[in-house]
Formats: structure tokens, C-alpha cells, sequence
């Protein structure tokens, strides 16, 4: 039998560490206060982040648990709460301990339609953990950097699996160019272009029609659309960087 793929630059266990700190982060914006608007996720109040960050747990601890990987698993509808804190703290700690029961490499799937593993769900709840803990931080005006070392991971993430499927169902996604982006806290450096229904990428620096420098957060960010393009050192063709809001996100 063949070993299961490594998933991500991180260990396993290092994922559910940042699954358990980022939701710990997110419960206490959260008890800031849950009616200030999200300005990162339009018609989103803190509250409505909250409920979906609680649904998206409860989905992936279902795919976890039912161990199949042909299929998604059907999830059961939570019993109303006005309580989206509690509902949080529970959903959070009931995915940690499907992934801790799971491991790594116990079959399960995901809409990616690869890497059909309990890895690949620890490492997208990481990632989105992190993003819209940043999100609700934003709804007060701050926003912590997410940690260099998952935000290169979390770019990673976001070409080799989301672009890469996404586009392919949006085929007039186009950046109109080449696009490298260059961390200035990591080694660690992309080369893409989009356009007739592919992602043409590679890691690494390289010529290309615009160079996006910046933390490996700040990179991260902007590729999730949450922060400006300003926030970036940006030199050559801008429209292509700016092309990248047009992509699926």
C-alpha cells in the first residue's frame, strides 16, 4: 500500500493547533461585542461570521466521521441557538476531536476532488480559521497578521486547490498576464498566470508581467481579497494585479 500524501508545509498535529487557537481568537472578538458589520465580508455581521465558521465545522467533522471518501456525507441540522459563542466553542472543539481520532490519512472527502484524506480537511479549516479570524478583527478595526509560516502554506493552498479547481469551472477567468508574488519574511516566492481555463504556476520567483512583494500575511491576505492592493510593493503591469479580484474566491 502506498503512504498517503503530505499535505501542506505543516505537521498534522500543527494544523489542529492553529484549528484550536484561531477559533479560541475568533470566540473572543466575538464576546467584543456581535452586531458590528464585517467590512471583508459584505451583508456579514460578527455574529453571521461566527454562525458560518460554526456551520463549516459542523460540515467537515461529518465528512470526517462518516470516513468516505466517494461521497459528502449528509450533515444534520444544529438545534437553533441565540448563542452563536457556545455553538462556536462546541462546533470547534467537536471538528478537533474528529481530526484527532482521524490522524491524517483516514480516507474522507472534499470537494477538490483529491488528496481524499483527513489531512487536507485539517489544513483548509487552518486556513480558513485564520482568514476569517482576521475578518471578524476587522469588523474593530484591527487585524493581526496571520503567522509567516501558515500564510506561505495558506498561499499554497489557495493556487494548488482553490484556483486550480475554481478556474477550471470559470473558464473566462483571466488575469490578462503573468503574476509573481515575493514574500519579503520568507523564502518562499509564486509564479501563475490564469487564463483559458487553467492555472499555469509554479513556486519560486521568475519574470512576469507584474511583482507583488510583501509579508507572507499581507500576500496571503490580498490573495483572499482581504486586504488593497496598496498594501503591496507592486512594479509592472498594475491592472493584472488588480485582475486578481475578478478571480472565484
Amino acid at each position: 500500500m502506498s503512504a498517503a500524501p503530505e499535505i501542506g508545509r505543516l505537521a498534522f498535529a500543527s494544523y489542529l493547533d492553529v484549528v484550536g487557537e484561531e477559533a479560541e481568537r475568533l470566540s473572543d472578538v466575538g464576546s467584543s461585542g456581535l452586531a458590528p458589520s464585517v467590512p471583508t465580508c459584505p451583508d456579514w455581521t460578527v455574529a453571521d461570521l461566527i454562525a458560518h465558521v460554526a456551520d463549516v465545522y459542523r460540515h467537515w467533522s461529518a465528512q470526517l466521521e462518516a470516513a468516505e471518501p466517494e461521497e459528502a456525507a449528509e450533515v444534520t441540522d444544529s438545534p437553533p441557538s441565540d448563542d452563536v459563542l457556545a455553538t462556536l466553542d462546541h462546533e470547534a472543539a467537536h471538528l478537533l476531536r474528529a481530526l484527532e481520532r482521524a490522524g491524517p490519512d483516514s480516507p474522507c472527502w472534499n470537494w477538490s476532488g483529491s488528496d481524499l484524506v483527513s489531512g487536507w480537511v485539517a489544513r483548509r479549516m487552518a486556513h480558513e480559521t485564520a482568514v476569517h479570524r482576521f475578518d471578524g478583527e476587522r469588523a474593530y478595526g484591527r487585524g493581526t497578521p496571520v503567522e509567516t509560516e501558515l500564510a506561505v502554506d495558506g498561499v499554497d493552498e489557495r493556487i494548488e486547490v482553490h484556483l486550480v479547481v475554481d478556474v477550471v469551472e470559470t473558464p473566462s477567468a483571466s488575469l490578462g498576464g503573468s503574476l509573481c508574488m515575493v514574500c519579503t519574511d520568507a523564502d518562499a516566492a509564486w509564479v501563475l498566470d490564469v487564463a483559458d481555463g487553467r492555472v499555469r504556476w509554479r513556486r519560486g520567483r521568475g519574470p512576469a508581467d507584474v511583482v507583488l512583494v510583501g509579508t507572507a500575511s499581507e500576500l496571503l491576505l490580498f490573495s483572499w481579497n482581504r486586504v488593497e492592493l496598496d498594501v503591496l510593493e507592486v512594479t509592472g503591469r498594475r491592472e493584472v494585479a488588480a485582475a486578481w479580484r475578478t478571480l472565484p474566491s
